[in-house]
C-alpha cells in the first residue's frame, strides 16, 4: 500500500475507491467542543456526548468532518445538510440527506488517533481497518484464545507485524461483510477472504488494511494534513 500526501481536492472521486488517513491527535483538548459545535449535526453531537476520552472524541470529529467535506463537495451539497449515522440493521455507516442515505459506500477505523476511511460507490464492497503495533502485546496469548489453530500454531511471539496483519484483514472483512469480528477471528483468514481482493500496508507503527470486491485495483491512499483543512474550513 502506497501512502501519498495529497491535497482535499485533488482527491474528490467516485469512479473508484480511495483511502484517506489522517492524525486527529493535532486537536488541542480545549479546541474539542468548539470543533465538535462547529462540525457537527444535532444528534452526531449526542454521540460524541457519550465518548469519554480525550482521543475518542478528536477520532470521532476528525472522521466525520473529512467525510462529510469529501461528501459533499462531490455531490455539490451543502456540508450541514449532511449527517452521518450508522446503520444497525445493514451494520454500516450511512450518509444520510434529508432522511436519505446517499449512494455511497464507506468504511471506517480508527486506532490511537488515527484516522482511516475508504469511500466508493455504493456498488463496491469495501472494508478498512488500522491498529497500532503494540510490541509488547502477548499476541500469542490472544492468537491462541482466538485465532484459527493454523495461524496461531504458525505464530511466533516476535511476529507482531504477522499477527497485525491478521487482524485487520479480519476486522476489514467484518466491515466489509457485515458479520460480527467475533464471528470471523476463529476463522482461516486467508481462506475466510477469497473472492475478495486485500492491500496491507503500514505508517508510522501502525498496521493498515482494505478489502474489497476481486477484481478491482488496490484503492490509492491520502494522507491530509489536518490543520491545514481546518484552516481553510468554509462554514
Amino acid at each position: 500500500m502506497q501512502i501519498n500526501n495529497e491535497n482535499l481536492d485533488k482527491i474528490i472521486h467516485l469512479d473508484r475507491p480511495f483511502c484517506v488517513l489522517c492524525d486527529a491527535n493535532s486537536i488541542k483538548a480545549s479546541a474539542i467542543k468548539s470543533l465538535a459545535l462547529q462540525l457537527l449535526f444535532e444528534d452526531e453531537l449526542d454521540v460524541i456526548a457519550q465518548r469519554k476520552k480525550p482521543s475518542a472524541k478528536k477520532e470521532y470529529i476528525v472522521s466525520r468532518f473529512l467525510i462529510k467535506t469529501l461528501i459533499s463537495r462531490y455531490f455539490k451539497i451543502s456540508y450541514h445538510c449532511l449527517r452521518l449515522s450508522f446503520n444497525n440493521k445493514l451494520k454500516k455507516l450511512q450518509a444520510i440527506v434529508n432522511d436519505k442515505p446517499l449512494a455511497i459506500n464507506m468504511s471506517l477505523a480508527h486506532s490511537k488517533g488515527m484516522v482511516f476511511f475508504a469511500l466508493s460507490t455504493e456498488e463496491t464492497v469495501i472494508g478498512v481497518d488500522i491498529e497500532y503495533q503494540n510490541v509488547d502485546r502477548d499476541i500469542i496469548s490472544v492468537a491462541e484464545n482466538f485465532f484459527h489453530p493454523s495461524e496461531y500454531k504458525a505464530l511466533t511471539k516476535d511476529q507482531h507485524t504477522t499477527f497485525y496483519q491478521l487482524w485487520t484483514l479480519k476486522e476489514s472483512l467484518a466491515k466489509a461483510t457485515g458479520q460480527s469480528i467475533f464471528q470471523l477471528l476463529g476463522q482461516d483468514t486467508m481462506q475466510a477472504i477469497k473472492g475478495f481482493h486485500y492491500t496491507l500496508g503500514q505508517y508510522d507503527g501502525f498496521q493498515l488494511a482494505t478489502l474489497q470486491n476481486e477484481g478491482l485495483s488496490a484503492p490509492p491512499c491520502y494522507l491530509l494534513d489536518l490543520e491545514k483543512l481546518l484552516q481553510n474550513y468554509d462554514e
